[in-house]
């Protein structure tokens, strides 16, 4: 903790001279703040990329593991847990341009031969869009346990998903409720694979990682890039460094503060930018909150005014906009992405713990920062307290 506590006091006293001086500028305010952030939330490790009117910044602090005294870098490989979903959104989205499957799809037509997909609601299938929301009325998780000594994502595997689901469990009908499901990207996964006749992977490196150079994102780290992975902590054990595409839809992606930094740009039309359509699809809302009869799992970060395709979308408040995010967590990780669409704003953090509690306080304050990020931006005298 020494290490913290002193780095906390060199900032704070740091902050007070520039304070005293009439001198604290924007980027020193959010040096300040994303160490308050750090020692308010104490993890081992925590990276974080912020976009501010389209320029992007890298914070980081703490050791990759305990006791090394190595820093975190922006390449510092992490696992972006549940990031993955808006990955695979994305790839939803791009599949979909090129004609090689349609939103409102069944998930039966890319089902494996043999397979059913339940239909709990006659004519109102599970389809891709409602896997997307989090709408199609599938639970959290399969039931069951991983075999022993499994590592993080790599179980279920696409059989044994597929297995279950042809047991017709007991679900809800889609579009009546929202239910946070990690099962549902993964199938959203194996839909898409199927449409695309290739394997999921390269799918994802030909139609989004690959033309934005994102070439630490990745279910299949090779030796140098495990090198780099830091060493998760928390109530979620961290497990090996191992091909994790048996949850590449739900969250096994690796990644890192670099490669979310140059997404976030693509993400806010600054670079790499899709067609407006195509951005306006995958960055739409599709059903709002009073739409459902309930919404479980997805208030994490804030209260969701409604879902888009993996995105939440945050009520405006009386000094930001709305915003949308995503939470990530796993494997010794937890993750946080918040972006201001039109404004060119958006913040990416990760932290090497698994703590819920903790977490609350991570993105609170996480959101905190887009106000001051967004005056100024627009060129607003931003006060030392803000």
């Amino acid at each position: 903790m020494k290490r913290k506590s002193l780095f906390l006091a060199v900032a704070t006293l740091l902050a007070a001279s520039y304070v005293n001086a009439g001198q604290l500028t924007t980027e020193q305010q959010i040096a300040e703040k994303s160490a308050q952030i750090f020692h308010d939330t104490n993890p081992p490790a925590m990276v974080m990329a912020i976009i501010q009117n389209g320029q992007v910044t890298y914070h980081a602090y703490g050791e990759t593991a305990k006791g090394n005294h190595t820093s975190p870098t922006p390449d510092s490989l992490l696992r972006v847990g549940s990031m993955s979903k808006i990955l695979a959104s994305e790839l939803l989205v791009k599949l979909a341009d090129k004609g090689a499957l349609g939103l409102t799809d069944p998930l039966q037509k890319y089902a494996p031969p043999g397979m059913t997909v339940p239909e709990v609601s006659h004519g109102n299938p599970v389809t891709l869009l409602s896997l997307a929301t989090h709408t199609s009325g599938l639970p959290r998780l399969i039931p069951g346990q991983a075999p022993a000594g499994a590592a993080p994502f790599t179980w279920p595997d696409r059989p044994a998903r597929w297995r279950w689901l042809n047991q017709k469990p007991t679900l809800t009908a889609p579009w009546e409720q929202a239910q946070y499901s990690n099962v549902g990207y993964d199938l959203l996964a194996d839909a898409m694979e199927a449409a695309g006749k290739k394997p999921y992977l390269q799918l994802m490196r030909e139609n989004v990682t690959g033309p934005l150079g994102m070439k630490d994102t990745t279910t299949q780290p090779d030796g140098a890039q495990c090198q780099r992975l830091m060493e998760g902590s928390g109530i979620d054990p961290a497990g090996p460094c191992t091909d994790t595409t048996a949850a590449a839809g739900n969250g096994g992606m690796y990644s890192t503060a670099r490669d979310m930094a140059s997404w976030m740009q693509h993400l806010l039309n600054i670079r790499h930018s899709d067609k407006p359509a195509l951005r306006a699809v995958q960055q739409a809302m599709y059903v709002q909150r009073q739409q459902l009869k309930s919404i479980t799992g997805l208030d994490l970060a804030g209260k969701a005014q409604g879902l888009g395709m993996g995105w939440v979308f945050i009520r405006p408040s009386v000094d930001s906009p709305v915003m949308i995010q995503k939470t990530g967590g796993g494997g010794g990780f937890m993750s946080y992405m918040v972006l201001v669409p039109g404004e060119k704003t958006g913040i990416f953090v990760s932290v090497t713990k698994v703590d819920l509690d903790m977490f609350s306080t991570l993105t609170r304050e996480t959101n905190s920062l887009i106000p001051l990020l967004l005056k100024a931006a627009h060129g607003e005298r931003v006060s030392p307290a803000s």
